[in-house]
């Protein structure tokens, strides 16, 4: 299927590890440049390196930033609009989950996943827009999870923040129609990332992966049986950005096996 991405410039906030890196990844098998941004150096040199294996350097921009950071966020989406003549496609694929209930959460963490959750969009959204606008067909894909609409009591601070991103979402869907912008989301369920592999080798450093993994999928009764891989959710991101969905905007897709009983 042509899915019209050749030259589009596509910024993965969030874009050197787990899905944001797979992302990255497609956009360049596609045609597209891509630029990405993460927080610690040595990790966005190693995506740097892996990208290369997918496109020549002239089609990558690879930069550490601190995505709740203002300044560090318009500096990154200002030099890849410089470096690539524009910008196309936003993907806001930061973040990490906060585990605790109610008590047991900090000030400290409430306010980081506040700014994970939603300041790091409006400030990435704020500094892309006028590029988008400039486009004519800018996408703006935010990358949220099931909980957003069925919350679990041990992650009370991720789930409440991951609601407040969905209505985000869809006002922002009706705000930027007038300017040809289409925005939506993807909520994902259990994906196999880094995230993930952290907690499987702290939980179970000396059980075998894949036995791990299916286990972990019959206790959170995942329909489909297994847990998602990166890649499956990247193709829901990279339809979105096409052009096979001009008239897809306000929409979440789920890409989590079945998983949750929310409509």
């Amino acid at each position: 299927m042509h899915l019209g991405l050749e030259n589009k410039v596509a910024v993965i906030m969030g874009g050197t590890s787990g899905v944001g890196l797979k992302t990255a990844e497609m956009f360049l098998e596609e045609g597209a440049k891509a630029a990405v941004c993460g927080r610690n150096q040595e990790r966005m040199e190693a995506a740097y390196k892996q990208l290369l294996n997918h496109a020549s350097p002239d089609k990558i921009f690879a930069s550490t930033c601190d995505v709740t950071n203002e300044s560090q966020v318009n500096h990154f989406i200002d030099c890849a609009a410089e470096k690539f003549g524009g910008i196309d496609i936003l993907v806001n694929a930061a973040g990490h989950s906060t585990m605790g209930c109610f008590f047991d959460i900090t000030n400290e963490q409430w306010d980081e996943q506040i700014r994970l959750k939603y300041f790091s969009i409006i400030y990435a959204v704020r500094a892309s827009h006028p590029y988008l606008v400039k486009s004519g067909s800018g996408r703006i894909i935010n990358i949220n999870a099931t909980l957003a609409k069925e919350p679990e009591r041990h992650m009370v601070a991720t789930a409440a923040t991951r609601a407040g991103l969905l209505n985000l979402s869809k006002t922002l869907a009706h705000e930027l129609a007038p300017d040809n912008i289409l925005v939506n989301s993807v909520s994902l369920g259990l994906i196999r990332t880094e995230q993930w592999e952290r907690r499987r080798k702290k939980n179970a450093p000396d059980q075998d992966p894949e036995s791990y993994y299916h286990e972990l999928a019959k206790k959170r009764n995942i329909p489909l049986g297994r847990v998602g891989e990166p890649e499956e959710v990247a193709s829901v991101i990279v339809f979105l950005a096409s052009d096979k969905s001009s008239y897809v905007s306000g929409s979440t897709i789920e890409t989590a096996g079945g998983l949750g009983k929310a409509l």
